[in-house]
């Protein structure tokens, strides 16, 4: 049997994953969003190790580094989005002294988030090049449109059938 490379196995597993997740999504069962949020994560690592061609060298020093990263942004944006939703709950009854120290705590947390990020990816660039890693900041945005689009095709059938307009005509 012929042992395949890192990034062919990689694309196997991205077209798996896509060919599986269009193949199950007609089952009537749902995923918790614990298990959904694990899928998105794998299809994610697939295709940035697929598309940065990471070797199995650099991929196991890339992924800690980027995990920890994304990990806190991740709370960065949680706490964002927390005043913010503050914000608007409370938009009527709040002063305008507490709206200037809430926004000053969202720029802040916009402030260490770039921080991260350019700490972060200096890391990253001694692991994969810079080259790589800029690159890496175009293919994150590219993952969400892709997986967006992916979700929109196969939602759009559904709704459609839910309007009365599916297959058997209008």
């Amino acid at each position: 049997m012929k042992k395949l490379k890192l990034p062919q196995l990689v694309t196997a597993l991205f077209i798996l994953f896509f060919i599986s997740g269009t193949a199950f999504s007609q089952q009537p069962t749902k995923k918790s969003p614990k298990e959904r949020e694990e899928k998105i994560e794998q299809l994610k690592i697939a295709f940035i190790t697929k598309e940065l061609n990471l070797t199995s060298e650099e991929a196991q020093q890339f992924w800690p580094i980027y995990n920890g990263m994304n990990d806190k942004i991740k709370l960065e944006k949680k706490s964002q989005r927390k005043i913010s939703q503050e914000l608007k709950k409370n938009h009527d009854y709040l002063s305008d002294a507490d709206f200037k120290s809430k926004i000053t705590t969202i720029l802040d947390s916009e402030s260490r988030e770039i921080e991260l990020k350019s700490k972060y990816l200096g890391e990253i660039a001694d692991i994969i090049s810079y080259k790589k890693a800029a690159k890496l900041l175009s293919l994150e945005q590219r993952f969400k449109r892709e997986l967006l689009s992916q979700l929109n095709k196969r939602t759009e059938p559904r709704q459609k059938q839910r309007q009365g307009g599916g297959p058997r005509g209008k």
